[in-house]
């Protein structure tokens, strides 16, 4: 049986791929080793679960530190703006970038960025960062048949690992992570025998911002969406009854972004419009995003607000009260399955620009991004207005029953707007069909098309 060496380094990844059981199939046709990063080097750890519970089979780990993935990050930045220079989403990645590291050092990554200084500063951070030993001599050890790695594009892993499989001749399979993977990130150290993708959106950005070849990019969907496919038992009585929300009553789902805005504003504005019957009789279920920040200034926390025709999806209860009352922004390891039913019982949903919404419509239901002006102008505004403009959203509005309302005065009209999408079975289908655009959920399962996109590529190696 061949051998996979499957490479693992944050929280979040355990969450979308190992909780989904995305690997199930691989296991069948593989024999797996799963390698965890343990940076004994830092407090701040990416990974903090205990992985030992997760009934994976054998473990191994390393302990590539910081510092050396710090360094990575230098040619990372570099890379990003080299490679999308001349492309519509230049601009909204630079300023993103702006937004982390400051503008002085931005404009220093973007000079570095420019040929032919590119080309000899990459050089000059290969030469001197070299391959991780440690991990050479593991993969040596095991001698596994493919490398697979699920990630955010970046990290401990991903720049040693584009260098070790083409050092030790071995494929390696990486499979994106997040929606805005392939338009806003780079593999700065070489290049991956394939990108595992979401859907056609991502497999274009992985060729125009990325600069992989067609051939090195492959569909299998998303692994966490990839139980949108289960269907829903449950009744509708029975699914009210587990939210919280009214019978009789459409609900309206306001999800909140991972960037902080002030989202009870927004809850406010609704509030008044249904109690104004601006908005047809509809109940607002608030979710609020399982790594937002704390409150910000001028927002009122929400159990203090005494909405009449807002809830809050119970099961964020208690890490929104955390937050509120600490700013303690450690991410909830929320259950997609719990998105899955709140998701099959919902009319639509608000959000200001959230993943929430692509999955929305996977699930063949109408969103409205809120993004209103004076919103989008604030400091904390900022961050959202840039991803806007960014080419992974820009992708969505052009999805039926996908509407931006970019005024309060507007947010009723847009509102009732969706509620009658929703009601309209022919909409639905219209928006699950644009839906498969972002992420495939058709044919074999993502467990099935990964075993046997690694078995295709351990088969024929890197040739």
């Amino acid at each position: 049986m061949p051998k996979a060496l499957v490479f693992i380094d944050h929280d979040m990844i355990v969450r979308h791929f190992v909780h989904s059981d995305a690997f199930a199939a691989l296991g069948e046709a593989f024999d797996v080793t799963y390698v965890f990063n343990d940076d004994i080097s830092t407090e701040k750890k990416w990974l903090t679960l205990d992985i030992d519970s997760l009934g994976l089979g054998r473990v191994l780990r390393t302990h590539i530190p910081r510092i050396r993935m710090g360094s990575w990050y230098k040619l990372y930045a570099i890379s990003v703006l080299h490679l999308q220079r001349g492309t519509p989403n230049y601009a909204g990645r630079r300023e993103r970038m702006t937004d982390i590291n400051g503008w002085k050092r931005t404009q220093y990554y973007d000079l570095l960025s420019r040929e032919p200084i590119y080309s000899w500063v990459r050089r000059k951070f290969l030469k001197e960062l070299g391959l991780y030993k440690p991990l050479i001599d593991l993969i040596k050890e095991e001698q596994p048949d493919i490398l697979i790695q699920p990630t955010q594009l970046n990290g401990y892993y991903i720049n040693e690992l584009l260098l070790a499989s083409e050092q030790l001749d071995l494929p390696f399979l990486i499979l994106m992570n997040s929606w805005d993977n392939p338009s806003q990130k780079a593999a700065a150290t070489g290049m991956p025998t394939c990108l595992a993708v979401w859907g056609d959106q991502t497999r274009d950005h992985a060729i125009e911002y990325m600069g992989l070849p067609p051939e090195r990019v492959e569909i299998i969907g998303a692994a966490q969406f990839d139980l949108y496919r289960k269907p829903v038992t449950e009744t509708d009585a029975a699914l009210r009854a587990r939210f919280g929300v009214p019978e009789g009553l459409p609900i309206v789902l306001y999800g909140g972004v991972s960037k902080s805005i002030n989202e009870t504003r927004h809850l406010q504005l609704l509030e008044d419009a249904i109690e104004a019957g601006d908005i047809e009789p509809c109940h607002i279920l608030y979710r609020p995003h399982p790594w937002r920040g704390g409150l910000i200034e001028g927002e009122r926390d929400f159990f203090e607000a005494g909405f009449r025709h807002i809830t809050m999806d119970p099961h964020m209860e208690a890490y929104y009260r955390r937050i509120a009352a600490t700013g303690d922004d450690t991410f909830d390891m929320a259950d997609y399955d719990i998105t899955r039913q709140l998701l099959h019982m919902v009319a639509g949903t608000v959000s200001s620009l959230s993943t929430i919404q692509l999955e929305t419509t996977l699930n063949g239901k109408p969103t409205i991004s809120f993004m209103p002006t004076p919103d989008m102008e604030s400091k904390y505004g900022h961050s959202a207005a840039i991803s806007a403009r960014l080419a992974h959203f820009q992708g969505l509005w052009d999805c039926p029953g996908v509407e931006k309302c970019e005024s309060d005065e507007d947010l009723p009209r847009a509102v009732n707007q969706l509620l009658i999408q929703a009601a309209d079975p022919v909409w639905r289908a219209r928006i699950r069909n644009y839906a498969n655009n972002f992420s495939s959920l058709e044919g074999p399962t993502y467990a099935e098309k990964l075993r046997d996109l690694a078995l295709r590529l351990s088969e024929k190696g890197t040739a």
